[in-house]
């Protein structure tokens, strides 16, 4: 194996330990698995309210949601694609499983990491609702 191929390897590795680090019955747990099934039962029309985005401001939370988001999907990281994706192809976007951050470089992971790490949500807007239960995953 390369050793390229070997860091990214454990790179994705590592981050997935760290994410599967919560007990399966706590309440962190709990809250993971709420907004698992939140997200799943959400309908592509309830998705569309993310384009509301293009005609207001974006907080700088919801934007950078949005933005690791398009990450997770293979997708450059901009507010700009992640509109584009649910304009587009709004059945794709949907949660991704973890074995994908396997497919992610190092660097990909840990710009996801920064992009995310003690981020909160407080907006109550519709839109921000979506972007809160992107978020949660």
């Amino acid at each position: 194996m390369t050793e390229k191929k070997e860091s990214k390897k454990a790179a994705a590795q590592a981050f997935t330990d760290k994410l599967n680090a919560t007990p399966a019955a706590c309440s962190e747990a709990d809250r993971f698995r709420e907004a698992d099934d939140r997200f799943k039962s959400c309908a592509t029309d309830r998705l569309q309210v993310l384009l509301g985005y293009e005609k207001m401001s974006v907080p700088i939370e919801v934007k950078s949601t949005l933005e690791a988001w398009c990450l997770l999907h293979g997708k450059e990281a901009s507010l700009e694609q992640c509109l584009k994706f649910v304009r587009e192809q709004p059945a794709d976007f949907k949660l991704v499983g973890m074995s994908d951050l396997n497919y992610m470089t190092p660097e990909e992971l840990d710009d996801l990491e920064k992009r995310t790490k003690d981020l909160s949500i407080a907006n109550e807007s519709k839109e921000a609702e979506v972007a809160e239960m992107m978020l949660e995953w």
